[in-house]
């Protein structure tokens, strides 16, 4: 059983001066509060230390002792863990064991193990809530001596006048004297609304930041405490602290850039055991420069609840400094800097001002980070950004394809990565990319085998988006995969998984031809679902279904589906949605000669024509039951219903006006095909089509001649009369004309004025 664990005090060297001053003091040690910490693998120990000096006066210091947790997995006992951490800490007691359980469970859920939260924000939450102990960590790794002071609000003008003193080294033991008091919530209310000491923090911290980083962190960190409560946000915004912080970021990277660049040239003179030297330095200071900017960005995370303060950030370019701190290295402003980025994320202005910064090559080297909290949250922040089109192409390119399937394997991560890549997959130029990787095999795993009825709309979504590729469909349904899916339909009868085998369906090829053998029992499904969406979805199926080996009209008879067509085709039966598949799914139908008739002897055709006036202003409606006239038009008995009983020909003319380029190409077509079938009809639809294509001309002759000449308005009308029979001398009775339009009906084969 793993029971190791690791003991590593936050501040070594307060430990250490404690113990050589143990010798001339006495000293008491309480034990406080334990807690996760909210970054690491690792329960945190607050104490105080009570020093009683030779003097008689006794002090009083607050520290915490972080016991880091290296063997926690799913796997170990979490009762013999707390109680190897309980023996090995001295500062934790037998009847803390419970909340040491506690917390090692509250890591192990973070981490991915164990019981999980309902949803990251719960992790995140916590996190948040947890941020002020940054002030105690801060405040126990302090090495400033005290020399005896007792810290009490009564010495705060004390404080301050050594604020105003020469040496540096009293402004930092003055603003840290400070930073004692803002420790204690009951402090600050007085301290906020003290002007004297508001106006000497602040101009201190403008005139003397460039010139000490120890003054700087301890007055950021006094700031810290005020942005914790919202109701002092407002003095800090008139005292213009969050400026004042920006302003130090922006100097602070601009000093590391300037170092770095300094030693790139100076180290090429330098010795080896030199160049080791001044790296050591830059190393420390770089440390200390991330623990300056942690709690910066802290403070404007803090009062960037108000959006107007929000707002001024960004005008004062806190996301491209944002955006550059991300190339640092230290996990606990990493952190902090994505959630801060994530908030910021959901305005458009700043998101294109990430996309502008690059952010996307940035966040890719999370994916994954040896911290799984940094990965989640590097995660979060870029699906918030992968809504924009832009973005998610330079995550693409910049290879986040293979690390999300990666990711994929790994269960705390398996949620979110399924919602970047459904993102995606939303594009058509990327859906072939899947192809090459693990993804469509583990979808279709996943997919096959989810525990409850319906699949997990997520995964669900990106397999739909998937099989809208043929590569990746042929993949989809390879081997046993289709008859895997049928099974989980018939048995569920899952609308979201009727569609994804939809998309399977429409690419023409060994894929579509695998579906001709669970035909009739969609049939059987269709007749049987009450649910809407699954039928249209069944429906869309059936009309994929145009390979000609398919016995349609055995199916229609079998499964009584005229009846069925007819009930839901009645005017207000049903929804746009599943009229449109059905009338698709008869015009696939009726590419079979042997369906022809079946229709012919129903009233489907006469509904059709009465549907396209009753939807003619649904463009998608109209072209399809066009499409499916032009196939009755193919067989003798369809087409003597739409000729001799219907005035469809009429509404075709009709249709050559439409707006929609799709519409008038298929009502062209389909008159054409009523011109070689009947020639009767052929004379008058010659005759239409020449005043249409020549309009304009003839408007030329009405405006020369001064004589009204008929024709049609354009547009869609419900009722038009027009029949072999019917005389057209009451529309052109114009003389010059009458000539041209014998000539044109005596010559039956001819395209006389006719442009197509």
């Amino acid at each position: 059983q793993e029971t190791a664990s690791d003991l590593v005090p936050s501040s070594p060297h307060f430990l250490s001066s404690l113990a050589a001053m143990a010798e001339k003091t006495r000293r008491k040690v309480r034990p406080g509060a334990i807690e996760p910490d909210p970054l690491e693998a690792a329960i945190l120990v607050h104490y105080e230390v009570e020093e009683f000096l030779e003097d008689g006066r006794s002090e009083k210091k607050k520290a915490v002792k972080k016991v880091k947790v290296t063997s926690l997995n799913n796997d170990c006992d979490l009762n013999m863990v707390a109680q190897d951490i309980v023996d090995k800490c001295k500062l934790i007691s037998q009847s803390k064991h419970g909340v040491v359980v506690e917390c090692l469970e509250t890591l192990l859920q973070r981490l991915g193990g164990g019981k999980s939260p309902d949803d990251v924000d719960d992790w995140e939450a916590q996190w948040n809530a947890q941020r002020r102990s940054a002030l105690e960590r801060y405040v126990g790794e302090s090495q400033i001596s005290m020399d005896g002071m007792t810290i009490s609000l009564d010495n705060l003008e004390t404080y301050l006048e050594m604020l105003y003193e020469e040496s540096m080294e009293e402004k930092i033991k003055g603003t840290f004297m400070i930073l004692q008091l803002v420790r204690d919530p009951d402090n600050l209310e007085h301290l906020i609304t003290n002007e004297q000491f508001l106006g000497a923090l602040t101009r201190i911290f403008r005139e003397e930041a460039k010139k000490s980083m120890d003054l700087v962190i301890n007055i950021v960190y006094i700031f810290f405490a005020f942005s914790n409560f919202s109701n002092f946000h407002q003095f800090m915004t008139e005292y213009k602290m969050g400026e004042m912080v920006v302003k130090v970021i922006e100097l602070e990277l601009k000093r590391d850039q300037h170092r770095k660049e300094d030693f790139a040239n100076r180290s090429k003179d330098l010795s080896a055991e030199e160049a080791e030297r001044e790296a050591k330095k830059l190393k420390i200071t770089k440390k200390k420069q991330d623990k300056l900017l942690f709690v910066c960005i802290h403070v404007l995370l803090n009062i960037a609840e108000d959006i107007t303060v929000e707002k001024r950030m960004k005008k004062k370019g806190i996301t491209k400094l944002l955006v550059q701190m991300l190339s640092r290295k230290s996990e606990e402003l990493l952190m902090l800097t994505i959630t801060f980025l994530k908030k910021l994320s959901i305005f458009k202005e700043n998101k294109d001002e990430m996309r502008e910064c690059g952010i996307s090559s940035e966040l890719i080297r999370f994916l994954p980070h040896s911290s799984d909290e940094m990965t989640m949250a590097a995660m979060r922040l870029m699906l918030n950004l992968s809504f924009d089109t832009e973005i998610r192409s330079d995550m693409v390119k910049d290879g986040i394809i293979p690390k999300l399937v990666s990711l994929l394997k790994r269960p705390q991560f398996r949620h979110m990565s399924l919602k970047l890549l459904y993102h995606i997959s939303m594009d058509d130029k990327c859906k072939s990319m899947f192809t090459y990787t693990d993804c469509i095999p583990m979808v279709v795993n996943m997919v096959h085998n989810f525990p409850e009825k319906f699949v997990e709309k997520t995964l669900i979504a990106l397999a739909v988006n998937l099989a809208g590729n043929v590569r990746n469909a042929e993949a989809m349904a390879d081997g046993e995969n289709l008859n895997s899916f049928m099974s989980r339909l018939f048995q569920t009868k899952d609308p979201l998984l009727a569609k994804m085998l939809r998309n399977l369906s429409q690419h023409d090829g060994p894929v579509k031809l695998r579906f001709a053998e669970f035909v009739s029992d969609l049939a059987a499904l269709v007749r049987q679902t009450e649910n809407p969406d699954l039928l249209v979805e069944l429906l869309g199926i059936l009309g994929n279904m145009t390979m000609t080996e398919i016995p349609f009209s055995q199916i229609l008879v079998d499964y009584d589906l005229i009846n069925f067509l007819h009930q839901h085709l009645a005017q207000g039966a049903s929804e746009d949605d599943i009229v449109l598949e059905i009338v698709i799914f008869i015009g696939t139908c009726v590419s079979d000669p042997k369906c022809a008739p079946i229709f012919a002897n129903s009233q489907l055709v006469a509904v059709l024509y009465d549907l396209m006036a009753d939807k003619q202003e649904d463009d998608e409606i109209v072209l399809q039951i066009t499409y499916t006239f032009f196939r009755c038009l193919q067989h003798e008995s369809t087409r003597d219903v739409l000729l001799n009983h219907t005035q469809v020909v009429s509404y075709f003319v009709d249709l050559l006006y439409d707006k929609n380029a799709e519409i008038r190409k298929m009502a062209d077509q389909t008159l054409d095909l009523v011109m070689e079938y009947d020639p009767e009809w052929a004379k008058q639809i010659r005759l239409r089509k020449f005043q249409i294509y020549n309009a304009e001309w003839l408007q030329a002759i009405e405006r020369d001649e001064g004589l009204a000449i008929g024709g049609f308005q354009g547009g869609r009308r419900k009722n038009m009369d027009l029949s072999p029979e019917e005389d057209f001398q009451d529309e052109m009775d114009v003389k010059s004309m009458r000539g041209m339009i014998d000539a044109m009906q005596e010559e039956d084969d001819d395209d006389f004025g006719y442009r197509d």
